[in-house]
């Protein structure tokens, strides 16, 4: 069984950082404009902090890499509409475990 409290924490997260690429994304599609120096710094935390999203950058990496000062904005766009698919795939991930854990507590009591 998972701990409840490291799991809300963990969810907590993980929107938060959906949250800001989605506002980075958004942002960049209705202006044009894109504060490079942040979303760089965005992408880099990500990559550090999170396993999936290294392991999957690695392999996007292994087939083509270009540095951030050489990318366009809408490749750094690119790279956080990558990074948000992830991490909501990981909170759908989490909330179905989690239920299917409750489910399975529900019938053992």
């Amino acid at each position: 069984m998972s701990n409840p409290v490291k799991d809300i924490f963990d969810q907590e997260s993980i929107m938060k950082d959906i949250a800001e690429r989605e506002n980075i994304i958004c942002n960049y599609k209705k202006s044009g404009l894109l504060d490079r120096d942040h979303a760089i710094k965005k992408i880099q935390e990500l990559r550090i902090s999170d396993e999936d999203i290294a392991v999957a950058t690695s392999v996007k990496l292994a087939i083509s890499s270009i540095s951030f000062n050489q990318a366009t904005n809408a490749q750094i766009v690119g790279e956080l509409i990558m990074q948000r698919d992830i991490l909501q795939a990981k909170l759908t991930k989490n909330r179905w475990r989690r239920r299917n854990e409750y489910e399975y507590i529900k019938t053992k009591t």
